[in-house]
């Protein structure tokens, strides 16, 4: 199945058990010797997309239209069905390994909040009994180690992007881009997440992203408005765009790290959600002010420097399953060129 409006990511997916699919997807049932799994990556060969944009039709390439009657003229080379079984099982294989070592990265970011929580479960007890339109009245208040604080005493200053109307194909190496709001997503900071920028004239070198930067989106669904990720690290060339606000911290004023973990628990993401406004259902705004009134627990140089070191091992082993999704992913991106072209040729096994 494959969504039209969308043909420049190559075909959505396979089916598995079966389901329900919105108009926006045209479900194909393979005929003959053909391996449905074989033809869901080739599909999503970058030599195909091309065609599929080639045939596409409508104003603005994120939403070009392709045909079904359009679809089914594109010519592709396909070997025996065995070989076929095989290389769809080689890249599931590996598609398998990507999943089992996010899976891994993820239960070590549970494991990172877990110890959060406890280190906080004084401030953050007060802040759950507290009403949202009231929770400003435990400004300045201790709990434990730590202390309530509005966010916008730690901040310097708040920096908006820019948004042009662009195409959605992702910037390539080299070329400058700006953020989708997707960038900032619940594991953190995703690069991929851009629109390729052709005209010069709009490059903003001070707004580019840099390794360390807190992020929050701006305007977002209900569920991801207000979410804060650190860039841990990034390609060159990529700028905030409209909904993306870079907060820049007071000199001494603490960690981001620890101030974009706080912002993610659900104790201060009530607070946003309160203040988040719009009429849409599907689309909300935070503004730069309600970023700075939200309360949150902040802690002396030394109680940080704790929750830090604490943080800093399951840091360490996150990134490290991470390193390995980014080589698991340019293996998989040399098998597909390798197997899809014929390059190499496999057998099923005996």
């Amino acid at each position: 199945m494959y969504n039209t409006m969308r043909m420049w990511q190559g075909v959505s997916g396979v089916a598995g058990e079966g389901g329900i699919v919105s108009p926006a997807y045209t479900v194909c049932e393979p005929v003959g010797e053909v391996n449905s799994r074989f033809l869901g990556w080739l599909l999503k060969d970058p030599k195909l997309v091309v065609k599929f944009l080639n045939r596409s039709q409508g104003l603005v390439s994120d939403t070009w239209n392709l045909k079904y009657s359009e679809f089914e003229k594109i010519d592709i080379d396909i070997p025996p069905l065995p070989e076929q079984q095989r290389i769809a099982e080689i890249l599931d294989e590996v598609d398998a390994q990507i999943r089992l070592t996010l899976n891994e990265a993820q239960k070590v970011g549970a494991a990172r909040n877990s110890g959060l929580r406890h280190m906080l479960d004084e401030p953050l007890k007060s802040l759950a009994e507290a009403e949202v339109s009231q929770v400003d009245s435990l400004v300045g208040m201790a709990s434990g180690k730590f202390q309530f604080v509005l966010l916008g005493d730690l901040i310097q200053s708040i920096e908006a992007g820019n948004s042009p109307d662009l195409e959605g194909k992702p910037a390539g190496e080299g070329q400058w881009g700006f953020l989708k709001v997707s960038a900032v997503g619940r594991d953190g900071f995703r690069e991929e997440e851009n629109k390729r920028l052709d005209d010069t004239s709009l490059i903003d070198p001070s707004i580019e992203v840099r390794p360390g930067d807190l992020l929050i989106t701006r305007a977002n669904t209900p569920d991801l408005v207000g979410m804060a990720c650190v860039v841990e690290q990034t390609r060159p060339g990529l700028m905030l765009c409209d909904k993306t606000l870079r907060l820049n911290l007071r000199a001494g004023a603490g960690s981001p790290e620890f101030l974009s973990d706080l912002l993610r628990l659900p104790e201060v993401r009530r607070q946003i959600e309160v203040a988040a406004t719009g009429t849409s259902s599907s689309m909300k705004n935070i503004s730069q002010e309600s970023i700075k009134n939200l309360v949150i627990p902040w802690g002396a140089v030394d109680v940080r420097a704790e929750s830090m070191k604490l943080a800093s091992g399951f840091k360490e082993k996150r990134a490290n399953f991470l390193k390995d999704v980014v080589k698991l992913r340019s293996v998989k991106k040399a098998l597909m060129d390798d197997l899809l072209s014929g390059k190499i040729r496999v057998t099923a096994p005996a």
